[in-house]
Formats: structure tokens, C-alpha cells, sequence
């Protein structure tokens, strides 16, 4: 097979609606560069058309663009022995969304739905010389405005405007309560050009890992298309495994379409989540042959390990479990969500995306939940989960909405979702199909399980979508992998039909009264769920992060451009009483960040702690996950995001990083319960630790202390002791757990609110042990110790209490004493 990629020598232009199309698509005015991959609002910016789209109010200065049409054209030239293969396509990875082409004069694709790849036979339009290819992108906004009145009007939704339902296009591009509105248009993914005798067109290997773990089969179905001159002879399949021994193959004649070919593999190296195990990669080429030699090749990448979503009965609580097994363990999935890292996702390389990536790795965050109104997001995400070792969550792309299900969107959808779930069915990182995100929320009482047929009769004509099309679509494509119908959704044995979504005994839960409903995030602890997709709190990003959106004039609180990069309609005022009730209201910008970030940081650490502190062994999984909303941004923001648009982590990043930990301990005290102390050992086996218990004053006098040994079992928490709480607001408890003599956890559990104590200066020292690391040390206890600087320079940890006679050893490249800014509650 030959490859020509034809990114190269685009224009576009603003459609002139005053003169005819082909008229407009040979004038010569106007044009600008474009980019393939690309969308319209890069390229202007890069022609120094528009403003930066993400600077101060420039959003609302942009809106026009997406209300236009626009054109793309380019010229590509031909021999005449590429025009002799036996077929020639074109071929169109992502079209952003509805796009009309034509080439050489002729239209040859109308495409109205931008995740649909587009592959079309052209070699009867082909010329030797230059060939012209033309695309009209038409406004989706306009489109989808007339498209919702031709179909029965507005529905109902949260977020952006309306007619976004009735449009294949990523949802969030019509503004969220944390992005923007930019309604991009343009050759989104990749276009090329490929000429064949023969093509194989799929591999797919569904592959089945013994239970004992010790043996996989490999069913292997390829798919050929014949060009119009040749007819292939054999098939090889050869399995590589990771380092590059071959280990099985096969050779077998071509069938008509479809070649079925099996192997064994006697020894399997598992792929694991990261903190389980390695992340072993097998290779898979296909190789199609006739007497000439070599016709086509494909390689795919494989990661072999057992998989199952487990909904079991539980000991001493109602519903049943939500829990992933990998290799027949039970994973406690901390992570968080993702949503498309830029507002443009053109924008986003490689480099990028390991870098994201890399932090929830280094986050120790198991899982990340692709959100449904974002995008399938490039290969390189999912090739780099693969990498590394970083379990997906993938939602289909329906978000926050009643979506309709008339039959041409009906089809659109069963189309989008055969080809990506083939796109993306290889991937070992990838555990779960979810049908929606808060479409049953949305439904409410429009959602009755007991009606299970006609559904587009109902008030929530969407569940025809998610289910009966996509989980037929899994079913028949991808069946090694569970689907879920929706998140939040209530299913289990116990719930055959389903239930309320708000059932937290069951299925997946969303958990938005902290935030939303205002309820207190010490409470957090009270409303686990079996498995708590969503739940978040919002912060300001730093100062470094404020400074390039906003001019210095603007930099206090409560500043109008502030409150723009704030999309949630009520988000400075909820944020106020968050802060009001916890700790003392800063009237600087510096302080107020740190007041938002330090409420961040509480909250989300006990919400973390609290609901690990509940998986709590075999028959008792009783909280088996919690995902963070968020952890990125798409554009520079106040937001639910652990770490801002430009990778810069708010200080909740370290305290999840803590609770996520390998080991972590734990004290609370609730109400007029006595103080208790937990730990959580997520070893594979049982580990022997030492648990200290101490407590201070705020003077930083030691008042008591105690040590005891402990053996923790294998991947769980367990509770470990009962305190009394000390009497007044003049202390600090600490919980420190050391193995083999080394601090591998800390808890501290202080009287609150946070606002009503007086806190001393601790004295906070900093000591440069050697050039990547540092020692943090305090004469009294220190709630909230955040270290900063200039240079983006990466912490180990940070966002620290620390207390006498207990320095935390922080590993920090580039470190420069001078340039370090310390803070911490109560300065």
C-alpha cells in the first residue's frame, strides 16, 4: 500500500455568500494558510486575524466565527503510475461537522457528524497532473438551529445552547460551566490518500486469558479488500511479544472478505495497571502475500490481561458491588475525569498528552474517566494509557441532554459507534463503554425502568441509543469489554431494570451536593457510593496562570475578568461560602487564590479518604472508586481542575497524590464520635508497619504519643484504633506509618472550622539537602504549607502539614532558595 498524506498547501477562506460557490472556491482574494489537521480559529489566529482567543473577554469578540461558512481547498498532483494501483482512496479521518467535498469539480462526501472517519473510492475521478480538492464547512450552530425546529424543537439540557443536541459535534464546544464557546469548523483529523492492490482493512483479536492466568487464545479476524487488479494468495499473522521474540504465527489462504485465524500462547506476560505490575506490550503483524511478494502489512499492539466489572452481593450492606478486576484483582480506582485538553484539540501533540498524562501517573491516579462531551480522543491518548499503565473509563459522546432519536440520528450514532469502537477496541487501557454522561440525571422522572421497549415514544427517546444501538454496537464488535448504559447509573443483580439514578447502593454515582447543593464537604464521608464517577470542588488556578489571561489591572477578586473565566453561572457564589465557613477571608488576589485552593485541597482529600477508607476487603467493596472532577482544563480558568490549562498543579493535585498513595493512613472524628485512625495497605500481600500516634498544641508542645505494630492485609483499608478527641481547639493530631523505619504515610486531623483557630508562626525552614531535594521543617504545627516558584519547577509533594520533629523530604528540580515563596493557613 502506498500512503500520501495531503496536509500540505491548504487555504481557507470566509465564505462570501454574495457570489456563487464554485465562483468563490477560484477567487483569489482573501485566503489564508491553513492548517490540516487544523480548525478555522488557529489559522486566523496564526494570519493575525483575530485577538487570543483565551486573553481577558476576546471570547465574546470570536463568537461570529462560528456562525460562518467557511472554505478549504488545496492542489495535489499525480503520476501516472500512481494512478495505476487497482484502487485509490480518499480518505477524511475527522471532519468538523458538516462538511461537502468535492474533488476535481465533482462532490463526492457530505458528512454531518464530526467523529465518523470517511473512506471513499476516487480513482475514476483522479487525473494524472493536478487534482483540486474543495470543502465547505457550514456553520453547525446555524445547521443545528434549523435542524432542532425541523425535528420538534428545543430539549431539554444543561449546558450550552439547545440545538447542540440534535448535532454530532463535541458538545462542550458550545461552552460548559468550565469552557468556553468556540464553535470550531474544519479538517479536524487527518487526510490522505491511499493506493492498493489489496488493503487489509481490519485486525481485530479479541483475545480470552485463561482464568489461572497462565495461557491466552488469540482468535484473530482480519478483513481484506481486493483492489481491481489482484487477488491476494495467503495470510501470515505473527505474535511478537515484548521484546520482540516472535512466539507464535500462522500462514493461511485468504478467505472472500473475512479470514479467521487462531493462536496459543502457552506463557502470558500481563499487562496491569500501573502500581500492579509491568505494562508488557505484544505486537501483532499481518502480513498479506501473493506470488509477487508483499501486498499489505498491518501492525497492532496488544496488552494482554483478564478483565471484569463485578457486581456482587456485599456483606452487611444492601445493593452490590461496582468494582474493576484486572487479572483477577480488584483494582480501587482513584483517579479522575478528563475532558479535551484544549479548546482546540489540534492544539494538543504528543508531548503534550504525555505530559498530561505523566501527572496522573506521578498522581497516582489508577483510572481516568473520558467525559461524554468531549471527543474519542486522538490515538497517542490511548496508545500512551497503554504505555503507562493508566485504566479508561469511555464515555460515548452524549452529555447533560435529552437527545433525540429520530432515525437519522439514530443512524449517525450506530455509524459513529462501529467505527470508533473498532477504532479503539485493542487498546488494554480501555475498560469499560459508557453510553452517556447524566443523561438519566437530566431524565429524571422521565427515566421509568419498567418500560424496556419503544422508547422513542417516551419523554426519554435516547434510551433506544443507550440501550439497544451502542450496546448491540459492543456486543457485536468488542464483546471482551463490559458497557454501562450511563454515569450515574443504578444496576445490579439486585436492580435487573436499572434504578434512580441517586441510588448509592448500586451502579455508579455522581456526587454534586457538596458544590451544587452547598451541603459541607466534611460531610463527603456520608454520601459514597459504590463507585463515585464525579465529584469536585472548584479553585483558581495560581497566580503564574492568572497573568496570562488577565491584565494587572484586573488582578484582585471578584475582578470582571475573574469572574469570565469562571463559566459556572454560580461559581463565585459558591464558592463564598465554602470559604466563609472554613477559613478567614482574604481580601488580596494571592490570599483568595490560596483560600480557594486550600478548600480545594480539603475537600477533595476527604472525600478521597473517606471513600478509600471503604474498600475494605473481599465481599466488602463498598466504595470501589472515585473519580475527581476534574483533572485538566481546556483553556486557562476557575474551575473543578486539579492542575490548570497550562499543567501548572493546584495544590489538591498532592493531597489526592497522598490519598491515592500505595500506603495511606487516615484519622477522623465525626460529630460526637471518638477520633478514629485507619490505614490502607494496596500491596498484593500483607505488610508489617509501625503506626505512630502523637498530639500537639498549637505551641508546638508534644501532649502525647504512642506506637504500636500493625500487619495490614493485602489490597484494603482496615481500622486500626479508637482515640479520645482532646478537649478544646489547642491541638493537632498526627498519624504517621513507617516500614522498614520510613515514613510512607501521614494524617493529621485539627479542630474545625480552620477560621476560629489561632494559629502561632510555625517557623517554616527550608533546608537544600542536594540539587533535587529539599527538607521542610516547623517549630509548630503548620496546616497547608504551599511552596511556589517561578519556572514551573516539579514538587514531589507539596500542599504539607507539617509538625515539630518531622521534616518531609521534598524532591524538587531547579530549586532555588531565593526565588521560593512559602505559605501556609494562617499567614
Amino acid at each position: 500500500m502506498n500512503y500520501r498524506d495531503l496536509s500540505a498547501g491548504w487555504q481557507l477562506k470566509q465564505r462570501n455568500a454574495e457570489i456563487a460557490l464554485n465562483d468563490d472556491f477560484v477567487s483569489a482574494d482573501t485566503w489564508i494558510a491553513a492548517s490540516v489537521p487544523g480548525v478555522v480559529q488557529l489559522d486566523l489566529l496564526a494570519a493575525g486575524k483575530i485577538p487570543a482567543p483565551f486573553e481577558g473577554l476576546n471570547e465574546t469578540q470570536l463568537q461570529w466565527i462560528g456562525e460562518c461558512d467557511w472554505l478549504y481547498r488545496t492542489t495535489f498532483s499525480l503520476t501516472a503510475e500512481d494512478l495505476a494501483h487497482g484502487a485509490l482512496q480518499l480518505c477524511f479521518d475527522g471532519l468538523d461537522t458538516y462538511a461537502t467535498v468535492w474533488l476535481n469539480d465533482t462532490q463526492i462526501l457530505q458528512s454531518d457528524n464530526m467523529f465518523v472517519p470517511y473512506r471513499l473510492d476516487v480513482k475514476a475521478l483522479l487525473q494524472e497532473g493536478n487534482n483540486e480538492l474543495h470543502i465547505l464547512f457550514e456553520s453547525a450552530l446555524l445547521r443545528g438551529k434549523e435542524l432542532e425546529e425541523q425535528n420538534g424543537g428545543k430539549l431539554p439540557l444543561w449546558n450550552g445552547d439547545s440545538s447542540r443536541l440534535y448535532v454530532r459535534k463535541a458538545q462542550y464546544h458550545y461552552g460548559w460551566d468550565w469552557g468556553p464557546i468556540f464553535m470550531t469548523a474544519g479538517p479536524w483529523r487527518a487526510i490522505h490518500l491511499e493506493a492498493y492492490e489489496v488493503r487489509i482493512a481490519d485486525v481485530h483479536c479479541p483475545y480470552e486469558v485463561a482464568e489461572d492466568l497462565s495461557s491466552a487464545l488469540l482468535p484473530i479476524h482480519v478483513q481484506i479488500e481486493n483492489g481491481e487488479r489482484s487477488t491476494a494468495a495467503e495470510l501470515s499473522v505473527a505474535l511478537y511479544n515484548p521484546a520482540g521474540v516472535l512466539v507464535a504465527e500462522q500462514t493461511v489462504p485468504v478467505q472472500s472478505e473475512r479470514t479467521d485465524v487462531q493462536l496459543t500462547l502457552e506463557q502470558v506476560e500481563l499487562w496491569w495497571p500501573h502500581g500492579y505490575g509491568e505494562q508488557p506490550l505484544y505486537r501483532l503483524e499481518t502480513i498479506v502475500r501473493d506470488a509477487q511478494g508483499v501486498l499489505d502489512q498491518h501492525s497492532l499492539v496488544l496488552g494482554l490481561r483478564r478483565l471484569g466489572l463485578i457486581q456482587h452481593a456485599l456483606q452487611d450492606e444492601p445493593g452490590s458491588s461496582f468494582y474493576f478486576e484486572i487479572n483477577n484483582t480488584p483494582i480501587f480506582c482513584g483517579g479522575a475525569n478528563w475532558i479535551p485538553a484544549d479548546s482546540f484539540t489540534t492544539s494538543i501533540d504528543r508531548a503534550r498528552y504525555r505530559q498530561w498524562l505523566q501527572l496522573a501517573v506521578d498522581g497516582n491516579m489508577t483510572m481516568l474517566r473520558v467525559w461524554g462531551g468531549g471527543i474519542f480522543e486522538d490515538a497517542t491518548f490511548y496508545e500512551l494509557c497503554d504505555e503507562m499503565g493508566i485504566l479508561i473509563w469511555q464515555d460515548f459522546l452524549f452529555g447533560c441532554g435529552i437527545y433525540p432519536a429520530v432515525d437519522w440520528f439514530k443512524q449517525s450514532v450506530r455509524t459513529e459507534a462501529e467505527a470508533n469502537v473498532r477504532l479503539l477496541r485493542h487498546h488494554p487501557s480501555i475498560v469499560l463503554w459508557c453510553g452517556n454522561n447524566e443523561d438519566y440525571a437530566i431524565a429524571g422522572p422521565k427515566y421509568d425502568p419498567t418500560v424496556t421497549e419503544n422508547f422513542e415514544e417516551t419523554a426519554f427517546p435516547a434510551r433506544v441509543i443507550y440501550e439497544q444501538i451502542l450496546p448491540q454496537v459492543c456486543a457485536q464488535l468488542d464483546p471482551t469489554r463490559p458497557y454501562w448504559p450511563g454515569s450515574p447509573f443504578g444496576h445490579g443483580p439486585n436492580h435487573p431494570q436499572g434504578s434512580k439514578v441517586d441510588d448509592t447502593t448500586v451502579g455508579d454515582t455522581h456526587v454534586w451536593t457538596v458544590w451544587h447543593g452547598g451541603v459541607a464537604y466534611q460531610d463527603y464521608y456520608k454520601l459514597a457510593g459504590r463507585f463515585v464517577s464525579e465529584f469536585g470542588m472548584e479553585a483558581f488556578p495560581v497566580m503564574e496562570t492568572i497573568k496570562e489571561f488577565a491584565p494587572e489591572s484586573e488582578w484582585y477578586p471578584q475582578s470582571r475578568t475573574l469572574d469570565f473565566h469562571n463559566k459556572d453561572a454560580g461559581g463565585p457564589r459558591r464558592l463564598a461560602p465554602y470559604i466563609v465557613d472554613n477559613v478567614r477571608v482574604a481580601a488580596d488576589l494571592p490570599g483568595y487564590i490560596y483560600n480557594t485552593q486550600f478548600i480545594q485541597s480539603e475537600a477533595l482529600g476527604s472525600a478521597i479518604r473517606g471513600w478509600r477508607r471503604r474498600w475494605q476487603g473481599p465481599g466488602r467493596e463498598y466504595t470501589a472508586g472515585a473519580l475527581v472532577w476534574q483533572l485538566n482544563d481546556c483553556w486557562p480558568v476557575t474551575s473543578w481542575a486539579v492542575v490548570d490549562y497550562y499543567l501548572r498543579p493546584k495544590p489538591a493535585y498532592y493531597t489526592i497524590k497522598r490519598e491515592l498513595a500505595r500506603y495511606a493512613v487516615g484519622l477522623a472524628q465525626h460529630e460526637s464520635e471518638p477520633v478514629h485512625a485507619w490505614a490502607v495497605n494496596g500491596e498484593q500481600r500483607e505488610v508489617q508497619f509501625e503506626l505512630e500516634l502523637r498530639t500537639w498544641n498549637l505551641a508546638g508542645e508534644l501532649l502525647d504519643e504512642q506506637s504500636q505494630t500493625i500487619v495490614l492485609p493485602p489490597n484494603q483499608a482496615s481500622e486500626l484504633a479508637t482515640l479520645s478527641r482532646p478537649q478544646g481547639e489547642n491541638w493537632v493530631m498526627q498519624a504517621r506509618l513507617l516500614k522498614d523505619k520510613a515514613i510512607v504515610a501521614r494524617a493529621t486531623l485539627w479542630p474545625e472550622p480552620f477560621k476560629y483557630l489561632s494559629l502561632p508562626d510555625p517557623e517554616i525552614e527550608i533546608e537544600q539537602i542536594d540539587e533535587n531535594s529539599i527538607s521542610v521543617t516547623a517549630k509548630r504545627p503548620a496546616k497547608g504549607v504551599w511552596l511556589n516558584a517561578p519556572g514551573n519547577l516539579t514538587w514531589s509533594d507539596n500542599m504539607l502539614d507539617v509538625l515539630p520533629n518531622d521534616p518531609q523530604i521534598i524532591q524538587v528540580k531547579g530549586y532555588d532558595a531565593s526565588s521560593v515563596e512559602i505559605t501556609w493557613l494562617g499567614k
